[in-house]
């Protein structure tokens, strides 16, 4: 009976099957009870699991142990986790569905923000004046539109981050002579980490606000974007700091100094992101 089951071939590569599944290609061998209901519903419920399991999983090591996951990716150790463009995807879909829900605008700029509050509103508004000259009023409707434009494009353009961060921390550790995609890997890790960061921080200021509000104290635009400011600083230069002593290795100091350019390197690298966000949605309405 054995020796019959050893020359049965695999239905997807073809090699022969030396037990339930194939060595060649991970299919599993067809049998009698596929089709009963109980069987297929057992089946999908593993698969959900063990994906569900890979998302938990990833993003755990991700919080408790920054660098620990991108470290294991690097060494071959992948099966446990997800890879790092799909764990920025899922920290991606979660930070926009939640968004609306907070009321911020942080990664969808509207059109107003983008033509009088940012470094490049002079170059922005130069660009929208040939289309609608200074003194002319801009039509609503075209306001709505590049609103939901910009924010549709949001969600797929945040990614553009990951290339000018991983250039960046090439740079701080180019000695060490590795590929350049060990540190999109990095810097895919580093951008799920801070989606989520940005997420849970946005959700805590609505909720101190409404406390603020609530005794009385209503502080201004400008001491919210500080406090936030700081705070995210403080956060992603430690978080940032144990992930590069991790991937990187070095001495601390040196590690700290890294950990604060790139940490501070985030802030103009979401100008750039939002600069292109403003060009790509103007130019493609």
């Amino acid at each position: 009976m054995a020796a019959m089951e050893t020359s049965v071939p695999c239905v997807t590569c073809g090699e022969p099957l030396t037990g339930k599944y194939c060595a060649a290609c991970g299919e599993k061998r067809p049998g009698p009870d596929d089709y009963k209901l109980g069987h297929f519903v057992e089946d999908a419920a593993e698969s959900f699991t063990h994906a569900d399991g890979k998302i938990f999983r990833s993003f755990r090591l991700l919080l408790t142990q920054p660098g620990r996951l991108t470290a294991d990716y690097l060494a071959g150790r992948r099966k446990p986790y997800l890879k790092p463009l799909a764990l920025f995807l899922v920290a991606n879909t979660l930070f926009f569905l939640a968004l609306p829900l907070l009321g911020w605008n942080t990664l969808t700029t509207p059109l107003h923000i983008h033509l009088h509050s940012e470094l490049y509103s002079p170059l922005a508004r130069a660009v929208f004046e040939r289309r609608f000259p200074a003194g002319t009023a801009v039509p609503a409707d075209y306001v709505r539109e590049f609103n939901a434009h910009g924010a549709l494009l949001a969600k797929s353009l945040v990614i553009a981050m990951v290339p000018l961060f991983a250039l960046l921390v090439w740079a701080c550790f180019h000695r060490l002579r590795r590929h350049y995609l060990e540190h999109v890997v990095f810097a895919l890790h580093f951008y799920a980490f801070w989606l989520l960061y940005l997420l849970a921080s946005l959700g805590l200021a609505n909720g101190v606000l409404r406390l603020l509000v609530a005794g009385g104290w209503h502080p201004s635009d400008l001491t919210i974007d500080n406090v936030i400011s700081l705070l995210g600083l403080g956060v992603v230069t430690l978080f940032t700091y144990h992930a590069v002593r991790t991937v990187y290795g070095g001495s601390r100091r040196a590690g700290l100094a890294k950990a604060l350019v790139l940490a501070v390197s985030v802030v103009g690298i979401v100008q750039i992101y939002r600069g292109f966000l403003f060009f790509v949605t103007y130019y493609t309405l």
